[in-house]
C-alpha cells in the first residue's frame, strides 16, 4: 500500500509539471505575438500591387505650373498663366530698354519686287526739309525703286526696332535670316556700341561690331540706333559714340556702303513719353545727319515716311506698345529704303 501511494504521488507531480510548462509556453507565445503586431511596418501599396497610391496628407501636396499653360493653386484649382510680354521694358512700361520686342508675328505675304504696301506721302516739316537740304551729299534722295534685290544685299544693325525685322520674318530666311545683327538680348544701346557684342548669325558667334564687319565685309550696312540713348544722352555724348561706331566700321571695311537710318517716331499711346518722345527723337535724328556728314556716310529719313501729319507713329503701325513696328510699318521702312537707294 505504501508503494502504490508513492507511485501515485509521483504521477501527480509529473502531470502538474507538464501543465505548468504548457502554460508558460502559451503565455510566451501570446507575448511574442503582441510584440510583433505592435512593431510590424505599415504597408504602402505601389503600382506593382495593382492598387492605387494612398492619398497624401494635405500638408504634403505640392503644386507646380502645368505645361499646358495653367498653374494650380494650393487647393489644386487651375488658372491660366499669362507670360509677361518680352519688350524693351517691364510689361507695364513698354518703352525700349535692352530686350527684344514682344511680337507674335502674323503671316507675312511673300516678298515680291513690288512694294507690298504703298508708303504714305512723307510728312516732312518745312523746317526739317530745310535742314536736310543743307546736306545734299549725305541725305539719300528719292530714287527709282531698287527692288527686293537691293534689300537682299543689306545687313541691318541696330536695336530692338531692328530685331523686329527678324521676329516678323520681313527678310529672306525669315527668323533664320543672316542679315539682322543685334546682341543676344535683341537690342543695342548706343552708349555701349563700341564694346557690345552681336550674335553673328552665320555662325552664332558673339562678336563685336568691328569683328562682325571684318568677318562679313557687308556691301550695304543700314544702322538704326539711338532710341535707347535719347533718354539720357546729351548731344556731345550721343554724337561722340555714334561717330566712334561709324569710324570703326568705315576703317574696318572701307568698301561697305554705310546708311544711317533715322530713328522712328513713337505713337501717342507710348507709355514713357517723358523719357523717350518724338521731340527728342527728331532732335537726335539731326545729330545723326551731322555725324554722318562728318564721317562721310549716308543718311535716310524713314521717320517722315512713318509719321502722321502731327509727327506721331500711327496706332495701326505699332505692335501694341506704341514703339515697335509691325509688318505693315516694317514694309513701309523697307519700301522707303528701296526708293531712297544708295547708288
Amino acid at each position: 500500500m505504501n508503494n502504490n501511494y508513492t507511485t501515485e504521488g509521483i504521477m501527480y507531480k509529473i502531470v502538474a509539471f507538464v501543465i505548468f510548462i504548457l502554460l508558460v509556453v502559451f503565455i510566451v507565445l501570446i507575448s511574442v505575438s503582441s510584440i510583433n503586431k505592435d512593431t510590424e511596418p505599415s504597408y504602402h501599396p505601389t503600382p506593382d500591387d495593382g492598387m492605387s497610391y494612398l492619398t497624401p496628407e494635405p500638408d504634403t501636396v505640392t503644386t507646380e505650373p502645368y505645361l499646358s499653360g495653367e498653374a494650380s493653386d494650393s487647393q489644386g484649382s487651375t488658372a491660366p498663366v499669362t507670360a509677361p510680354a518680352v519688350t524693351d521694358a517691364p510689361v507695364t512700361e513698354p518703352p525700349v530698354t535692352d530686350a527684344p520686342p514682344a511680337v507674335t508675328p502674323p503671316v507675312v505675304p511673300p516678298k515680291t519686287d513690288e512694294p507690298a504696301v504703298e508708303a504714305p506721302s512723307a510728312n516732312v516739316s518745312d523746317d526739317l526739309a530745310a535742314f536736310l537740304a543743307g546736306y545734299p551729299d549725305t541725305v539719300l534722295p528719292v530714287t527709282e525703286d531698287a527692288g527686293s534685290d537691293y534689300i537682299d544685299k543689306i545687313i541691318f544693325l541696330g536695336d530692338s526696332t531692328t530685331y523686329g525685322l527678324r521676329a516678323y520674318k520681313m527678310l529672306d530666311g525669315g527668323r533664320d535670316t543672316t542679315r539682322v545683327w543685334t546682341p543676344a538680348s535683341g537690342t543695342l544701346t548706343l552708349s555701349n556700341a563700341s564694346f557690345a557684342t552681336i550674335v553673328y548669325p552665320e555662325t552664332d558667334e558673339e562678336l563685336t561690331i568691328k569683328q562682325a564687319v571684318d568677318k562679313k565685309k557687308p556691301e550695304y550696312l543700314v544702322i538704326t540706333l539711338g532710341v535707347n540713348g535719347v533718354s539720357f544722352m546729351g548731344e556731345d555724348y550721343f554724337k561722340s559714340e555714334y561717330k566712334k561706331m561709324l569710324e570703326t566700321v568705315k576703317e574696318t571695311s572701307p568698301d561697305t556702303k554705310i546708311i544711317c537710318q533715322s530713328m522712328f517716331p513713337v505713337a501717342r499711346s507710348y507709355k514713357s513719353l517723358g523719357s523717350i518722345n518724338n521731340d527728342k527723337i527728331r532732335t537726335a535724328n539731326r545729330w545723326i545727319v551731322e555725324v554722318a556728314a562728318e564721317v562721310g556716310v549716308k543718311f535716310v529719313d524713314t521717320y517722315s515716311a512713318l509719321a502722321d501729319s502731327e509727327g506721331w507713329l500711327p496706332e495701326a503701325y505699332h505692335n501694341g506698345d506704341g514703339m515697335h513696328l509691325n509688318t505693315e510699318s516694317f514694309t513701309i521702312e523697307l519700301n522707303n529704303l528701296r526708293t531712297h537707294a544708295y547708288q
